[in-house]
Order: structure tokens, then sequence, then C-alpha cells
């Protein structure tokens, strides 16, 4: 499998980001009109962004079950920056059950969030299934007009162009971009500086993130936060950039039609960025309780198409968050989650508590 694939043709359904909620998932599918093996009467297929596992309890039913879907051609799965953590072997936040240990992952740090616990026959069968996953996927414009690119975090041509040459797996080619940038700050600076100035702790993370393409897409593009928050189990001084605010030129797909990239009919489609229907938030949520960082998609409408051109649409609607659900004894979606897909070519977003809305 190439690092930047092609996407299936035809009726697709994109799911964002599962992180290990079981139920949601099955509950999603059943309304979309699956069968246990993945077939639909519509002739129908399925389209994961990544970020299968972590923080929710059963990581290892979810992975399981769109391995099985890939391996039948009834689904396709790119890489997120969870897998890319895992194929790294880097422990964050939420994954301690993939080495058989259980995590205080709340963010009361109160008690045990209950997770399924991997075993090592597991994390061969997952690595294994990971290693062949593409980075991205595109396809070029169809009978419905539109050219479609799907991608966990960032549709940055730069990195996609630089993607293309590259072979093996997206952890091999992640660690020769690290590999790369590290020589480049030595030889610049005598160890560490650029120009004979010292680069901050920020600045060779910000190198680090933004010149390596496979963490461009995986985890997108990173700036000085304002102020320092704290998200992911640790303080963080840099933020994300919203890119798909940017000059359309600056984030163009042609799905691999080969025109300018340019056209208002190209769609790229992205997880990764926790959206929320925070008007629904419940009213016995603590005040003042923020489960995550800041809000890039604050005062923009859920179901909104994002971008000078209406050309991107986010689909993660953080159900990596129930964890923060069940830690508060809330019911789901009392935080403002829900697990999506977005069906195309008919543009509806369908939710896991039956909901179905058009793309505004």
């Amino acid at each position: 499998m190439p690092l930047v694939g092609k996407l299936f043709s035809g009726p697709i359904d994109i799911i964002g980001d599962v992180h290990g909620e079981i139920g949601a998932l099955l509950s999603l599918l059943d309304l979309l009109g699956y069968d246990g093996q993945g077939n639909h009467a519509e002739g129908r297929r399925l389209v994961f962004l990544g970020d299968l596992g972590d923080r929710g309890p059963n990581s290892i039913a979810v992975i399981r079950l769109v391995r099985r879907l890939w391996r039948r051609q009834r689904a396709q799965c790119i890489i997120g920056n969870h897998e890319l953590n895992l194929l790294r072997e880097e422990r964050k936040h939420g994954n301690g059950w993939f080495w058989g240990e259980t995590e205080v992952i709340r963010k009361d740090k109160k008690a045990l969030s209950f997770q399924f616990l991997a075993d090592s026959a597991f994390r061969a069968t997952a690595l294994d299934f990971f290693g062949q996953l593409p980075l991205a996927l595109e396809r070029p414009s169809g009978k419905d007009g539109t050219a479609v690119s799907v991608v966990h975090a960032a549709w940055h041509p730069p990195s996609v162009a630089a993607l293309r040459n590259e072979s093996g797996s997206a952890s091999r080619a992640d660690a020769a971009f690290a590999r790369r940038i590290r020589r480049r700050i030595s030889q610049a600076g005598n160890g560490g500086g650029v120009g004979g100035v010292a680069l901050s702790d920020d600045e060779v993370q910000m190198l680090m993130q933004n010149d390596n393409p496979a963490r461009v897409l995986t985890s997108g593009l990173e700036q000085r936060a304002k102020v320092p928050f704290f998200a992911g189990g640790r303080l963080r001084t840099l933020e994300r950039h919203r890119w798909w605010l940017d000059s359309p030129a600056a984030y163009a797909a042609d799905g691999g039609s080969g025109g300018d990239g340019g056209a208002a009919s190209s769609l790229v489609v992205i997880g990764h960025y926790w959206r929320r229907w925070m008007r629904e938030v419940d009213a016995r949520v603590p005040s003042g309780f923020a489960p995550s960082g800041a809000d890039v998609f604050d005062g923009v409408a859920p179901t909104a198409l994002l971008g000078p051109r209406r050309s991107v649409f986010c689909v993660d609607f953080a159900a990596g968050l129930r964890y923060e659900e069940r830690g508060l004894k809330l019911p789901p979606a009392s935080l403002g989650t829900h697990l999506a897909a977005l069906r195309l070519p008919e543009r509806t977003l369908h939710l896991e508590d039956g909901r179905v809305l058009p793309l505004t």
C-alpha cells in the first residue's frame, strides 16, 4: 500500500475517530445499514479516518472489527496519530491498554477508567495491520463532480507530495523524516541552534512536527499557544493551527485528478480535532470543566463546511471524550460528543443516536 493511496470509488461512509467506543461504532454501523460482514444493500463501503483506539473501553474490539472489514475489502482505513504512536512504541495518554497496563486517564485523576487490556498476540496483529495502512487516500472527481481526499489531521500539499516518494510503513517514513530534521538542526547550529542562535524547546518541537510530513498528516501543523493549556495528560505550550482557514491554495486537493487543485468541487475530509455540539452540553457538567484545549471550531456550527471555499469537513465529534462523561457519571453525549459518519455523495452527517443532518 502506498502511503498516499486510492480512495474507494462509488458511495462511501467516512467514520471519524472511534477511540475504543465499540458500542457507539456498532450502533452507527447498524443505523448506516451495514450487516455483520460489512456488506451494504446499496453497495456502499466504509472509510475510517484513524484513531481507532485509546481512551475508550474496548480498543481491541474496534481494531479487530475494522481489520476484519479491511481484509474483506469492505473498508479502508488510514493512520491517525494514535496508531502512529503505537507503531513508534511511544506511550501516550490513554494508550497504556496496548501494553497491558491500567491507567488513570480522567482529568480529575480520581479513578481508573475501564479498558480491556491487550496481550502480546494482539499487539503483534495490530502492529502488522497498522503497518499496512496509508497516511491519506484520494480519488478524482466522479459522477457527482467532487474530488475527495481523506487524511487524519491536515491535507498539506508539500507534505503529501513528499510522501508520494516514500515507501514502506508510516512509521518508517516518520522515522526517516525525523532523522533528517535532527541532522539539519545539528548541522546548522552546532548541536541545537540555527544560525548560531540556540533553539528553544518550542522551536525544536515545531520543527520536528511541521517539517515532518508523516506528523503533519496525522497530527497537523502547530504554532505557539497564546496561553499554555492542559490537554492529553500534560501542559502544552503549542496549539493546533487551523490550517483550513488559510488561503485555499495552501491546502487545495485535487483528489489525484491532476488539475490545479483549487476547484471548488474538491472536498477534504479530516478527523482529529474534537468537534462538539457545544450547545448540547448537559447542564449537570460541573461549571468550568474543560475536557480539552481551546475549541478550534469556536462559533462554527457542527455541520458547517470549513474554509474560505467551504471545501473541508471535520467528522471527528469527540467520541474520544466519552471516558470523561463516564467519569462524571453522566450519559453519552453529555459533553456534546458523538460518533459520526459523513455519507458521500449525499453529503449527510449520520450520528450514532440516529440523527441525519445535512451539511451546511
